[in-house]
């Protein structure tokens, strides 16, 4: 039996296990009694800075107040307070040393400077004003970099657990994990750059959310790739740590029409393990001509708490291109995540990829990540 076999039959089997017995959030930060997505960072939908709880948070390992600065206000509206302006200013420095083979000679050893973001966000009532600026580097050898934002919006608290939300942001798409690398976030077009112009509405209740998004494109790309559509997320919590999810994303443009879809699950095993799992399908119909692309990518992560700031995790990933005489990729990689300060995280990882028609390669990479 092959890999994707092995990985797609988990994968439903673990859908309809949650279907018979509440985590939106990455599962290491929801085993630790933190809430959602939105309890730890500005967004509600999660990603970006983390706010003034979610740095409070990691007081659970390293004490009280341990990452907290003079611009770290806590932004949430209470209407019996009086109106003032609050501030909550972050960076994010992420580094990621790599050495390994393709089979045809060595890749690095290299330093790849994957993110330097300085930003955060002010509030005043209910409107909250996000944004981040980052040195992206430009396409070509030898490119200089450009300072970009890869976020920036405008949110309006409707209510308590509901926002709207204007501006470019990641759009809510399936699992929104760290690993942008991963075959279900970057071969469906959520990369490190893969953000849209859209309007936004999430709705978070204690067991359902739901993440609305209308968008018209990244701006920044040429005209026949600007996607303009809509995505539906829904989140369904089932309780002692178990949720199931269910993403649906149209969108056309000048050169193509998209229709993508995505089943995503969490569930804890024990007090410290956890399963975490996907299955993405896209569908590409190119508007001048007949020509057709089918994407499926399924992605499974187990992961044990060894100690509460120590995350030892095992990743598997699978792509097929199912109108492209089936090219495929498999991945399996080993992983800690290790909070060793509140303000210093590492991630070392060994990772080996099977590629259609491509020599096997191993990585080995340990991403050092900065964060205030």
């Amino acid at each position: 039996m092959t890999a994707a076999r092995v990985l797609v039959r988990g994968v439903v089997l673990l859908v309809l296990f949650l279907l018979a017995p509440s985590a939106r959030a990455y599962p290491q930060f929801v085993f630790k009694g933190y809430g959602d997505c939105g309890s730890c960072h500005h967004s509600p939908s999660g990603g970006g800075f983390p706010n003034r709880w979610g740095r409070e948070s990691l007081g659970v390992t390293f004490g009280e107040d341990s990452s907290l600065g003079p611009l770290n206000d806590d932004l949430d509206f209470e209407p019996s307070q009086p109106l003032e302006l609050k501030v909550d200013l972050g960076a994010d420095v992420r580094l990621l040393p790599l050495f390994g083979t393709d089979g045809d000679g060595s890749l690095g050893p290299t330093l790849i400077p994957m993110a330097t973001e300085i930003g955060g966000a002010a509030a005043l009532g209910r409107v909250t004003l996000y944004g981040g600026i980052t040195a992206r580097k430009l396409y070509g050898e030898g490119a200089p970099y450009a300072v970009a934002s890869r976020e920036h919006w405008l949110g309006y608290e409707v209510t308590g657990g509901v926002d709207v939300r204007a501006g470019r942001m990641v759009l809510p798409f399936g699992i929104r994990q760290p690993d942008h690398t991963q075959y279900v976030r970057e071969d469906f077009g959520f990369d490190k750059y893969d953000q849209s112009y859209g309007l936004e509405l999430d709705v978070r209740r204690d067991d359902w959310s739901l993440f609305a998004n209308a968008f018209v494109g990244d701006l920044t790309l040429a005209a026949e790739r600007q996607e303009r559509g809509v995505v539906l997320t829904p989140v369904l919590e089932l309780g002692g740590g178990a949720g199931v999810g269910l993403s649906l994303l149209g969108s056309t443009s000048e050169a193509y029409l998209r229709g993508a879809g995505s089943v995503f699950g969490r569930l804890p095993l024990s007090a410290s393990t956890y399963l975490l799992a996907e299955v993405a399908l896209q569908h590409l119909n190119a508007k001048d001509g007949d020509s057709k692309l089918t994407t499926i990518a399924e992605y499974a992560r187990v992961g044990w708490f060894a100690r509460s700031d120590m995350d030892v995790y095992l990743e598997l990933g699978h792509r097929s291109l199912l109108d492209a005489d089936g090219l495929r990729k498999t991945r399996v990689g080993l992983g800690v995540n290790w909070q060793l300060w509140s303000w210093f995280e590492l991630v070392p990882q060994i990772l080996t990829e099977a590629r259609s028609d491509l020599p096997a390669r191993v990585l080995a990479m340990a991403q050092l990540h900065f964060v205030y």
